[in-house]
């Protein structure tokens, strides 16, 4: 029976090489707190802001000659996709809700902002993990230049379940904390396929995830 891939997930651990990148002049990265710039970069409420900050997640800032680049969080309590959340344990960190502004793009500005924030948070943090959507190359080309590791595919079951299907370094593939939200699964190869995402709406997107 057929599984769907949905999503593919990455993890670096403290002692993990970090690549050398290509130079990119004027780039810096910090942690922000300021409610209105965060609600203006993320086009939301600054209700919802105020909650993730509270939440013990930090906002995470890109900057090119002092103008926003891209923006992405780093949460130490919880971490989610659309309506599925789940716990982080101690000494981790969950990476989550990047985007690099149109007019930063191709510049390799995604790579730069995860090795910052990894360089900045390894000394609270021994794990980190992040994901993406299995037809966002992008994402993919820009975790695996920072030196992420592959660790797991996420598959829709053909009961409707999402589970876990290691894809790299076992023992790290079983500490992912996604597995304790949706469990594992051993899936041969050729029963899966990835997800066709081409056809859906937004909302609909949303609910697949």
């Amino acid at each position: 029976m057929m599984h769907h891939i949905m999503a593919i997930t990455y993890t670096w651990w403290r002692g993990d090489d970090l690549p050398l990148l290509p130079s990119l002049p004027d780039f810096r990265c910090e942690p922000v707190t300021d409610v209105p710039l965060l609600t203006k970069l993320l086009n939301v409420e600054a209700t919802k802001i105020e909650a993730r900050l509270a939440d013990a997640n930090t906002a995470y800032v890109a900057f090119i000659q002092d103008e926003p680049a891209g923006y992405g969080w780093s949460g130490a309590n919880s971490v989610g996709v659309g309506d599925m959340f789940w716990p982080m344990p101690p000494n981790s960190r969950g990476l989550w809700d990047f985007f690099t502004l149109e007019s930063a793009r191709g510049r390799g500005v995604y790579p730069h902002l995860l090795q910052a924030i990894l360089r900045r948070e390894k000394h609270v943090a021994e794990t980190f993990w992040l994901g993406h959507r299995v037809d966002n190359h992008a994402s993919k080309r820009g975790i695996e230049k920072a030196g992420f590791s592959l660790v797991n595919w996420v598959v829709l079951t053909p009961e409707r379940q999402f589970r876990l299907v290691p894809r790299g370094h076992l023992a790290r593939s079983h500490g992912d904390p996604q597995g304790m939200h949706m469990g594992f699964a051993e899936v041969a190869d050729e029963d899966m396929k990835p997800f066709d995402f081409g056809g859906l709406s937004d909302e609909e997107i949303h609910l697949a995830l």
